[in-house]
C-alpha cells in the first residue's frame, strides 16, 4: 500500500475556506515541524481515510478523533462542512477515498479510480459503508479495501465461542504507531472489542503468510473443543450420577443396570417388563379374589414382622452410613497429608535448586562450614547420610499417585454414600406404610375374610409405583442420549484436532521469516546503539512466539535493563525489522505485509536527537521503490534539520504555522 497525498477541506458558515494538501512518495516521507501545530493531524487523516479510526481509540460515530478545528470551530467561526481526500496506491491502481469528517454521513466513504486531483472531475464514484454493520458486505469499505490490498478475508475464533471477521484495524498496529500510547509496547492500539483470541499473535501470523497461522487456528479451537467437551461429560456425569442414586444403579455401556432384591443386577429395560408381568398378575388375582386364606392374626403377625426386619434394615442403613463418612473423612485427611507433604517436596525442590545455583558451603545461621560430615550424619539437617534418600521429584510424583488414587475412591465411597441415603429413605417409607396399614387394620378391620385381599391390593398397589418410579427414570436415561451422542462427536473432532496440531512441524518458510526479522532486529538494534552495542547481547536476542512474536532475552528483561528511550529504539528496531522482512522476502508471495510504516512522533517519548537520526539512516538504506515510511517529529537545531531536508515533503515552520490554512 502507499499513499500518494491526502486533502482536507474545511468551510465556516460563512464560507471561508481552509485547507491543507500533504504529497507522499516512495521511501521515507517526513512531516517536519513543531509540537501542536498538526502533524498528527496528518496522521489521523490517514487513518481515518482507511476507516480505521478504532485504531485511534474512536470506538463510536458520534465521537471524532481531529481537534474541533476539524469539526466545530476555526478562527471563532463554525464548520459547516469538512472532509478529506486520501490517495492511495497498491502498486498498480490509483483510487481516492472522499470521507466526511463533519457536515455529512460521516458512515459512508465515496471512492473513484483516479488520483485526488481528478476527483471533483470524474463522474464514476462508489459509496461504501465504513462504519457499523455492513462494512464486510458486498457494499462494505473493508471488502473493498482487502480486495484492493489483496488481503484475503478470515473468521477467527472468539472467547465467546464466536467467529469473527479480521478487521483492517487489526492488522494496522503492526504498521502504524500513534503518538500517545502507541510507543508504550508492540501492536499497544491493538482492537480487542472483536473479542478474537491471541489478535496479536494472529494478525502477526496473517500479514507475514506463516504456515503456523492455520495451525493456530486450529490450536485455538482445539482449546474451545476441550473445555466445552470437559463441561458436556461433567454435566452428563453429574446426571447420570443422580439416576444411579435414585435407582441403585450403574452403567454398562451407556445402559442402566439397576441392582434388584427380585431378579438381581438387570438392564433397566428388563426390569420394567418384569414389574409389568408382576403387576399384572397381581392385579389379576385382586380381581378373582374371593376368600382370604390368612386370617387377622396372622396378618397383624406379618405386619409386625415386616416393621422388625425393616427397622434392622433400617439401623445396618445407619451404621454404613456411618461408617462410610468416617471412612470418607479419614480419606481427606489423609489427602491433607498427601498436600503438606507435596508442598514440603516442593519447598526442598527448590532448595536443592537454589543450593546449586548458590552453593551452598556454609550453615545460614552460625555460618559454620559444611565442607565435612561427623559420624555419616549431616551437620546441618543431622539427616542420616547412610540412607539412600529419594529425590523431591521422585516423592512428587508418588504423592501425586497417591492423591488421583485416594480422590477416585473418595468419588466412589461418596457415590456408595449417596446410594445408602436413598435406601435409608426408602425403608422410612416403607416402615411409616407399614405402622398405617396395620393401625389401619387393627381399627378398621371387618374381618379376617379381607386381610388376604387388601395384602393383594397393596401389593398391586406397590407394584405399580415401582414400574412408574422406574419407567421415569428410564426416560430421563434415555433422554441423556443426544449428550452422550454430541460427546462421541466432540471427542472425534478433538481428537482430529489434536492429531493435526502434534503432527505440526515449523515449516521452512516460517523459520525463514522469523530469522529474516530476528536479524534485520539485530542490525537495528546495533545501528540505533542499544546495549553499548554489545554484540554478545545483541546476538542473544530472540523472537517469542507464545508472546504474539516479541523481542526478548534469555536472561534479562529487554524492556528494564534499558531506559525509556532504549526502549523506544527497540520498538522503532522491530517496526523497521518488519518491513525491512516484507520487502526481502516479498518473491515468495505469502507474506502480505503492506509494506508501509507510519510512526507518529517518536521523540515524544524521550528518544533523543542522535538516536533520530541514526534511525533515519536505517530508514534511508531501505531499497528504492521498495516501501515507504510517513514519520513525523521535529528537532530545533539546525543541524540535525539539514540532515533530514532531502527526506521532508511536508514541513511547518513555526508555533503559528498550522496545518489548515485559508484558501
Amino acid at each position: 500500500m502507499i499513499i500518494n497525498k491526502l486533502i482536507y477541506h474545511i468551510q465556516t458558515d460563512d464560507g471561508k475556506k481552509y485547507g491543507a494538501e500533504i504529497p507522499f512518495r516512495d521511501g521515507l516521507n517526513i512531516i517536519f515541524g513543531p509540537n501542536s501545530v498538526g502533524k498528527t493531524s496528518i496522521v489521523t487523516g490517514i487513518v481515518y481515510g482507511l476507516g480505521a479510526e478504532k485504531g485511534l481509540g474512536v470506538f463510536k460515530s458520534i465521537q471524532n478523533p481531529f481537534k474541533p478545528e476539524f469539526y466545530k470551530e476555526i478562527d471563532n467561526k463554525r464548520v459547516a462542512r469538512s472532509y478529506l481526500l486520501l490517495e492511495i496506491s497498491n502498486g498498480e491502481d490509483v483510487v481516492t477515498i472522499f470521507r466526511y469528517i463533519a457536515g455529512g454521513d460521516n458512515t459512508i466513504a465515496a471512492i473513484k479510480s483516479c488520483p485526488a486531483d481528478q476527483f471533483y472531475t470524474n463522474p464514476e464514484s462508489e459509496r461504501l459503508i465504513v462504519v457499523g454493520e455492513g462494512v464486510f458486505s458486498e457494499n462494505g469499505f473493508q471488502t473493498f479495501l482487502f480486495s484492493f490490498l489483496g488481503l484475503r478475508q478470515v473468521e477467527l475464533p472468539t472467547y465467546d465461542r464466536k467467529l469473527s471477521k479480521l478487521y483492517f484495524e487489526n492488522i494496522l498496529p503492526l504498521f502504524f504507531v500513534e503518538q500517545r500510547a502507541g510507543w508504550s509496547q508492540i501492536q499497544a492500539r491493538q482492537v480487542l472489542r472483536y473479542n478474537i483470541k491471541d489478535i496479536k499473535k494472529v494478525a502477526f501470523e496473517f500479514l507475514f503468510g506463516m504456515d503456523r497461522f492455520k495451525i493456530h487456528i486450529s490450536e485455538i479451537r482445539l482449546k474451545e473443543l476441550d473445555l466445552e467437551l470437559k463441561k458436556i461429560i461433567e454435566e452428563l456425569s453429574g446426571k447420570e450420577e443422580n439416576l444411579f442414586v435414585i435407582s441403585d444403579g450403574e452403567k454398562s455401556e451407556d445402559v442402566l443396570i439397576v441392582n434388584t432384591d427380585s431378579i438381581g443386577k438387570a438392564s433397566i429395560s428388563d426390569y420394567i417388563n418384569y414389574l409389568d408381568e408382576r403387576y399384572k398378575v397381581e392385579a389379576n388375582l385382586v380381581e378373582s379374589a374371593a376368600n382370604p386364606v390368612t386370617d387377622f392374626e396372622d396378618s397383624k403377625i406379618n405386619l409386625r414382622e415386616k416393621i422388625k426386619v425393616a427397622n434392622y434394615q433400617l439401623r445396618k442403613a445407619n451404621e454404613r452410613l456411618e461408617k462410610i463418612s468416617l471412612e470418607i473423612n479419614e480419606y481427606e485427611k489423609y489427602l491433607e497429608r498427601i498436600q503438606l507433604n507435596k508442598y514440603k517436596n516442593k519447598q526442598l525442590k527448590k532448595i536443592k535448586e537454589a543450593e546449586t545455583e548458590i552453593n551452598i558451603t556454609t550453615c545460614p545461621v552460625c555460618e559454620a562450614k559444611l565442607l565435612s560430615t561427623e559420624d555419616d550424619e549431616c551437620k546441618l539437617c543431622h539427616s542420616d547420610l547412610r540412607k539412600k534418600l529419594s529425590t523431591p521429584d521422585q516423592n512428587l510424583k508418588f504423592l501425586e499417585d497417591e492423591e488421583a488414587t485416594f480422590k477416585k475412591v473418595i468419588e466412589k465411597r461418596l457415590l456408595d454414600r449417596r446410594k445408602v441415603f436413598e435406601q435409608r429413605n426408602n425403608l422410612k417409607d416403607e416402615i411409616s406404610g407399614l405402622e398405617k396399614e396395620l393401625d389401619h387394620q387393627i381399627t378398621t378391620f371387618a374381618g379376617s375374610d379381607f386381610a388376604i385381599l387388601r395384602q393383594r391390593i397393596l401389593n398391586a398397589d406397590s407394584l405399580y409405583k415401582d414400574l412408574e418410579r422406574f419407567k421415569r427414570v428410564s426416560e430421563r436415561w434415555n433422554g441423556l442420549t443426544s449428550l452422550r451422542q454430541k460427546i462421541k462427536t466432540d471427542q472425534a473432532a478433538l481428537d482430529k484436532l489434536k492429531a493435526e496440531v502434534d503432527a505440526y512441524k515449523q515449516t521452512a518458510d516460517d523459520q525463514k521469516t522469523i530469522d529474516t526479522i530476528k536479524t534485520f532486529l539485530q542490525e537495528n538494534v546495533k545501528s540505533l546503539g542499544l546495549f553499548k552495542k554489545n554484540r554478545e547481547l545483541i546476538a542473544a536476542i530472540r523472537l517469542d512466539a507464545s508472546d504474539n512474536y516479541t523481542p526478548y532475552l534469555d536472561n534479562y528483561d529487554i524492556y528494564n535493563i534499558s531506559s525509556s528511550s532504549d526502549n523506544i529504539r527497540i520498538i522503532l528496531s522491530y517496526y523497521l525489522a518488519l518491513l525491512q522482512t516484507s520487502i526481502e522476502l516479498k518473491t515468495k508471495g505469502k507474506i502480505i505485509f503492506p509494506d508501509i510504516l507510519v510512526l507518529d512522533e517518536p521523540k515524544q517519548q524521550n528518544l533523543d536527537n542522535d538516536s533520530l537520526i541514526d534511525c533515519i539512516k536505517v530508514m534511508a538504506d531501505l531499497p528504492v521503490n521498495s516501501g515507504q515510511i510517513i514519520l513525523t517529529t521535529y528537532s530545533e537545531l539546525p543541524e540535525d534539520k539539514l540532515k533530514l531536508s532531502e527526506y521532508i515533503v511536508y514541513e511547518m515552520h513555526s508555533k503559528t504555522d498550522y496545518l489548515l490554512k485559508p484558501i
